[in-house]
């Protein structure tokens, strides 16, 4: 009742609605499109929260799988607004193809021009480490010129000393600092250089070398962290010149330049044999209870506990254990690399099973050949002991065979990878047979099948290499030499042998590798000193010692080196020789292999040198002429060579008290000793005096011709020197008027350096020493004997006589500028060529003409003071005296006019004419 209650009230109020009066209310008319329109605006208004029952089972089933709905929602919508691709590309195309292949084509771009950016800035990276390497290479490079020895330790022996010339010069510099092994160093560098001088042969090469070792390993300062110390390298020099000594060849016997080398290469490979003796001992040492070594002295024994530690993992061995794994071919191999050759031919006779060897092959007329049976057991003896008592050379018959056994071997992979004997048998085939390919060939067969080498040390490869050296590819070197080869053609094999491996080969295959390869990184550079010596490249380790950074603790040693090696002779035969055409071919790492041959002695020469300067600095010349004359030797030895050096030294240095002598009876320098001939000593210092004097270098020039008893053509020099030091010496003194009387002046100590000269000259040529010599007035006249003893020479006369008037001069235009004129002109009469009086003219003119040539140059000083001095005294004076002035200043007027005014400039006639008017 109460719906239809409801009901009617609406209707009834709808009635009273309509019954209204509704004209001031705007109609609203709507079709029946556009309710339904509003209708749908105003569903969707409401779905956003009363969703269709569809979306409502989707949220609950995503709230059943963990997902909020609305947040789901949330990031949908943010995901609408994300840039599409088309705002980033703008497309210009009309597909999906060409609008893809665009997007690629600028992709391409982009990734272009980011990998040119990355490459500019990588490179301009690059260049600068490229910079700074270079700028830090190029200043140790100029520090190791500047002090290539390296700098001294701290305290030590003394070994500079301080000279005084022969002019009494006092060179005070510091004494030279040196370590114990450098001054060690010195002492062998001394006697090396007085035997060259004194002709008498000296201690030869390997004498030398191993003095220098000796006082090596007595003094050697090991560097921390390198396995190879300098006292090996001696050593390793000892051993390879002592087996030339062992064999009497000298690299100057007539025609014995390669038997030289061929001695060297042997001793290179016994100084490796005895090494790898000193290894096998101390691994046994090591393992003692491994090696099992008895007390019995057998060489044999030391190789068989060798190999019992080598091979300790591969079971009971022969020698060991019957049934045990065959080693007679490893035995062999170590006695050959220990040099153990009795062991080595004893052991032989249990390698036999060489099939190329025996009956049923193609070299089965060989074992007839050979002597050897047919079977297969056939022994190596025979072989090994022709190997090795012709230096490691076997007959071509039997270097071929042996190179084909290598050849089977290394083509049987299958035995090479699982026989422990097999890779020794090819190595020795190959080494008997001096085979290079076949052990290069062997070395890559182990390395591809991933077995460990056999040659693995620098030391065993040197060995091999040295061997294949000495096999010399088949030489004829037995009896049967001469028919080998027919019988070889006769078995259809070449008739060329072997190929040969010579030192120029071995030395190109050093020199295909840098440093860096043979040194660990430059941290042992002492182990491709090593291999270069070992491959008789002795010129290039030298340089490489010398020049390279890593060996700077070793400049002392390579100078050294190079002065011992100058002294054997080798750095010449090796030089001149093969050994230095591989080096000539292929540059080393160090940059200077590529040298000519005479350019070993000239580098050791420039070593000597340039090591020299730092005892002329620290004024110890006595020391530096022993390395410069080493180094003149190196260069010749020629008088012009030696008075080059012995100049350089002078100037440098200055010490001539030291290099030549004091002078007296007894007093000898330094090089006495290294030129004991009269003669000879006496013919180099004129050379090198000579030099000196058109060098403009007449302080050297004096000395040298004193020491060369040459006293007329020192005084020349002196007197030339005097008359132009005099005129700056009056100069000098006008300028310092002002100065306390007595303070020594720069020219009047020289001008008294050369008057001491001067003095030592006449005493030389006079044979008198005191009295004029040593009074204090410098240029007093010679004494009766003097004259005796010059009179029978004109030339000694005139230099004498000009002598003692340039010192009157220096003392008369002295003691004008000091105001002493009075001594000026008491000076003035002294000098004989000077007229004073009328009656003298004549006589002075005539003189005047044949003055000499440094009295002439005073002579307008002389006549310009003596009118100063006249016109000076003339106010003091009275009417006597001064008419007695007036007369001599005449005389002199009418002197200078009668030179006809070609020696005197026009200033001196006005001098003249004025002090003629003042006196008068």
């Amino acid at each position: 009742m109460s719906g239809a209650a409801d009901w009617n009230t609406l209707l009834q109020q709808s009635a009273d609605l309509v019954g209204q009066d509704l004209n001031n209310v705007p109609r609203v008319e709507r079709s029946l499109p556009q309710l339904q329109q509003y209708a749908d605006a105003l569903r969707s208004r409401t779905n956003r929260y009363r969703g269709p029952a569809e979306q409502a089972a989707a949220t609950r089933l995503l709230a059943q799988q963990g997902f909020d709905a609305s947040r789901l929602t949330s990031e949908v919508v943010g995901l609408e607004i994300v840039p599409t691709i088309e705002d980033v590309f703008h497309a210009e195309t009309s597909s999906v193809e060409e609008y893809l292949q665009q997007v690629e084509e600028a992709t391409l771009l982009a990734a272009i021009q980011e990998a040119q950016q990355e490459s500019v800035a990588s490179f301009e990276a690059y260049m600068e480490q490229c910079m700074s390497r270079d700028w830090a290479a190029n200043k140790r490079r100029l520090f190791g010129l500047i002090a290539p020895s390296g700098t001294p330790g701290g305290p030590q022996p003394l070994i500079g000393r301080s000279g005084t010339g022969d002019g009494g010069q006092v060179f005070s510099s510091q004494a030279l600092r040196l370590s114990p092994k450098e001054a060690a160093y010195v002492e062998l560098v001394k006697k090396m250089a007085v035997a060259a001088g004194s002709h008498a042969g000296g201690p030869a090469g390997l004498d030398v070398v191993r003095g220098f070792k000796e006082a090596c390993e007595k003094y050697e300062d090991k560097p921390a962290g390198q396995d190879f110390p300098m006292s090996s390298i001696w050593g390793l020099l000892a051993s390879v010149l002592g087996e030339a000594r062992r064999r009497n060849v000298t690299p100057s016997a007539g025609g014995g330049g390669q038997r030289y080398v061929d001695a060297l290469v042997a001793g290179a490979r016994k100084h490796l044999e005895e090494g790898h003796q000193r290894h096998m001992r101390a691994t046994i040492t090591r393992y003692k209870l491994v090696a099992e070594r008895g007390p019995d002295p057998d060489s044999l024994r030391d190789v068989q506990a060798y190999v019992q530690v080598k091979f300790r993992d591969r079971g009971p061995l022969d020698f060991a254990a019957p049934n045990g794994m065959d080693t007679s071919w490893i035995q062999l191999f170590y006695c050959l690399r220990s040099g153990y050759d009795k062991a080595a031919a004893r052991i032989a006779e249990r390698c036999g099973d060489l099939l190329l060897l025996t009956t049923g092959g193609r070299g089965g007329g060989v074992g007839v050949g050979m002597g050897m049976g047919a079977g297969v057991g056939a022994s190596m003896r025979p072989l090994v002991e022709e190997w090795t008592a012709n230096g490691c050379r076997l007959s071509e018959r039997f270097a071929v065979a042996l190179s084909r056994e290598a050849e089977r071997l290394l083509r049987d992979k299958n035995g090479l990878r699982h026989s422990a004997r097999a890779p020794y048998q090819a190595l020795v085939c190959a080494v008997l047979a001096g085979d290079a390919r076949a052990v290069d060939s062997l070395s890559a067969a182990l390395q591809a099948a991933g077995l460990p080498p056999i040659l693995s040390t620098i030391e065993d490869f040197m060995w091999a290499r040295l061997a294949l050296v000495g096999g010399g590819g088949g030489a004829a070197a037995g009896p049967s030499g001469g028919g080998a080869a027919a019988a070889a053609a006769a078995a259809g094999l070449p008739a060329a042998g072997v190929a040969s491996y010579t030192l120029v080969e071995l030395q190109a295959d050093i020199n295909r590798w840098p440093s860096q390869y043979y040194s660990k990184q430059n941290r042992e550079p002492l182990a491709y000193v090593m291999v270069l010596l070992l491959s008789l490249q002795w010129a290039t380790a030298v340089r490489f010692l010398w020049r390279d950074d890593t060996t700077k603790p070793f400049r002392l040693d390579a100078v050294h080196i190079g002065l011992a090696l100058q002294a054997e002779g080798a750095l010449a035969v090796l030089n001149a020789g093969g050994a230095g055409a591989a080096a000539a071919a292929t540059p080393g790492a160090d940059g200077a292999a590529g040298a000519g041959p005479g350019s070993a002695a000239a580098d050791v020469a420039n070593m000597a040198v340039q090591y020299s300067r730092k005892f002329v600095s620290a004024g110890d010349s006595g020391t530096a002429l022993y390395y410069r004359w080493l180094a003149a030797m190196a260069r010749g030895g020629s008088l012009a060579v030696k008075g080059a050096m012995l100049r350089e030294l002078l100037v440098g240095g200055r010490d001539f008290g030291t290099l030549l002598g004091g002078g007296g009876a007894g007093a000898k320098g330094s090089l006495h000793a290294l030129v004991p001939d009269a003669e000879e000593r006496r013919r180099l210092f004129e050379g090198v005096a000579y030099e000196c004097q058109m060098s403009a270098q007449p302080e050297e020039a004096v000395e040298l011709y004193l020491a060369a008893d040459r006293p007329v053509a020192a005084l020349s020099l002196i007197n030339g020197q005097m008359s132009a030091t005099i005129a700056a010496a009056v100069d000098e003194a006008v300028a310092q008027a002002g100065a306390p009387a007595g303070t020594p002046t720069p020219t009047m100590e020289r001008l008294e350096r050369i008057a001491r000269s001067g003095r030592a000259a006449v005493e030389r040529l006079t044979g008198v020493r005191g009295g004029a010599a040593s009074s204090s007035g410098a240029f007093g006249a010679s004494p009766p004997s003097a004259s005796a003893a010059v009179a029978a020479d004109p030339a000694a006369r005139r230099e004498l006589e000009a002598f003692q008037q340039l010192g009157t001069i220096r003392d008369m235009l002295l003691a004008a500028k000091r105001g002493r004129h009075d001594q000026a002109l008491q000076r003035l009469s002294e000098l004989p060529f000077i007229p004073t009086e009328r009656s003298r003219l004549d006589l002075c003119v005539r003189m005047s003409t044949q003055l000499h040539p440094a009295i002439a140059e005073r002579l307008q000083d002389v006549i310009a003071t003596a009118a100063d001095s006249i016109a000076a005294r003339r106010p003091g004076l009275g009417k006597e005296a001064a008419a007695m002035l007036a007369s001599e200043l005449a005389v002199i007027t009418q002197y200078a006019n009668s030179m006809a005014g070609a020696r005197l400039p026009q200033a001196v006639y006005r001098k003249l004419a004025e002090a003629q008017v003042f006196v008068a």
